[in-house]
């Protein structure tokens, strides 16, 4: 299984920044992830620290794709366009 690290925190407009690394056997992989306020709401409604919906992403993400196949920058709403599932299977791995 993959490890995440999720990085420093940081807030914008209307949303966080994170750096994540995931590493893979003997690759670590890089990212630029965005999580808007909207997404976290509907996602979690507000229970968890927001590093914990961006975790739960990539584990929806790798149990679908391998780390070397996700967009290195990406905002978690995009997963809905390869992922129409994940408004109804996120929030149970919250």
């Amino acid at each position: 299984m993959a490890s995440i690290e999720i990085g420093t925190e940081t807030e914008g407009t209307n949303n966080w920044s994170y750096q994540v690394d995931v590493r893979d056997e003997d690759e670590t992989y890089e990212y630029k992830v965005t999580l808007s306020w909207s997404d976290y709401d509907l996602w979690s409604h507000g229970r968890v620290a927001p590093e914990k919906v961006v975790r739960a992403a990539f584990e929806f993400l790798l149990d679908r794709e391998p780390a070397g196949d996700i967009l290195s920058q990406f905002d978690c709403s995009v997963i809905r366009r390869f992922f129409p599932d994940v408004d109804a299977e996120l929030p149970r791995m919250i």
